[in-house]
């Protein structure tokens, strides 16, 4: 038995089936930022849910957490889920828990967000049901705000984190301001599609259900990128079978969505032709999403895959 502390707010999406499984048992809240702990006699899991990092920075992520992580160990070896996991940009992660005895696998990111448990839910397919005879209106969806996102800088005393972590983790070393990057990924992107040869639905502010039921108007849904690559908008569009873009990046769910979520790389001169393709197969598009979330992002699915990881690694007795 693993014994757990985690915030079950976060942890919604898949706690019921964490509290269902003999090998994990919840004690208490989390001891570690957006981090789930659970210790076993021999061996330690953890699983991250934060955000990995937006590619345009074009840095590697921060390591504070897993500096965190490596001090509650306590010399044991250990498994770390990371939910937004890049083979490019979470390398610095990867090498730090190889050199304290532990393994970075890569998880799965799941909607934080209450209108999506509140509002669809529990209501998967009447709304698929409801909403799947929309007329469609236009090519591409976009829903977000246009503002830039702040990133902080490293630290002056540690590279390897931002001066953040030291605040956020506990950890030694100067927590001086040391600035912060901008990136307007979200802006980058509404200039091209705006600009482009498609009709565009551009939606900066709806309440949740409203945003699901604009977002059935459109043949396919461009995901904005914001702290880091991922948005619950995967999440949601996913789930209800909609066919959702995504632009090209190295990060991935622990099963990979590449060859089911289409993506496209908006720097190359075709991506118009490219995209275009998408839009006229969205319906085999969309059902791709669709199968994708039902064979590999169920919460069922999700903790078989965290039990097979660590049974692959760790004999349970």
């Amino acid at each position: 038995m693993l014994k757990g502390y985690y915030d079950t707010k976060r942890f919604r999406y898949i706690h019921n089936e964490l509290d269902s499984s003999l090998l994990f048992e919840r004690k208490g809240a989390e001891k570690i930022r957006k981090t789930a702990c659970f210790y076993g006699e021999k061996f330690n899991v953890y699983i991250d849910t934060s955000d990995g990092v937006n590619e345009d920075l074009d840095i590697y992520e921060y390591c504070g957490r897993m500096l965190k992580v490596v001090d509650d160990t306590c010399d044991k070896p250990f498994l770390f889920f990371k939910a937004a996991y890049s083979p490019e940009r979470s390398k610095n992660v990867v090498e730090l828990a190889n050199s304290h005895g532990g393994k970075v696998i890569p998880f799965f990111k799941w909607s934080f967000n209450d209108s999506f448990y509140n509002n669809i839910f529990d209501k998967r397919e009447m709304i698929i049901n409801k909403l799947d005879k929309s007329e469609k209106e236009y090519d591409i969806g976009y829903f977000c705000g246009l503002k830039a996102y702040d990133y902080p800088k490293p630290s002056s005393s540690n590279p390897l984190v931002s001066w953040t972590d030291h605040r956020d983790f506990n950890l030694p070393g100067s927590s001086t301001n040391t600035g912060q990057f901008v990136n307007y990924s979200r802006k980058f992107l509404y200039d091209k599609i705006i600009n482009s040869r498609f009709k565009v639905l551009y939606c900066k502010k709806l309440n949740y259900f409203d945003y699901i039921k604009e977002s059935f108007k459109c043949k396919v849904i461009l995901n904005p990128p914001g702290i880091g690559e991922y948005t619950s908008r995967i999440f949601d569009q996913t789930y209800l079978g909609n066919c959702i873009v995504l632009r090209k990046s190295s990060y991935d769910n622990g099963v990979s969505w590449k060859n089911h979520i289409p993506e496209i790389d908006f720097n190359q001169d075709n991506w118009e032709n490219n995209l275009e393709m998408i839009i006229n197969n969205y319906q085999e598009h969309g059902n791709n999403c669709k199968e994708y979330f039902n064979s590999s992002w169920t919460a069922k699915a999700i903790v078989n895959y965290l039990t097979d990881k660590i049974e692959e690694n760790y004999e349970l007795s």
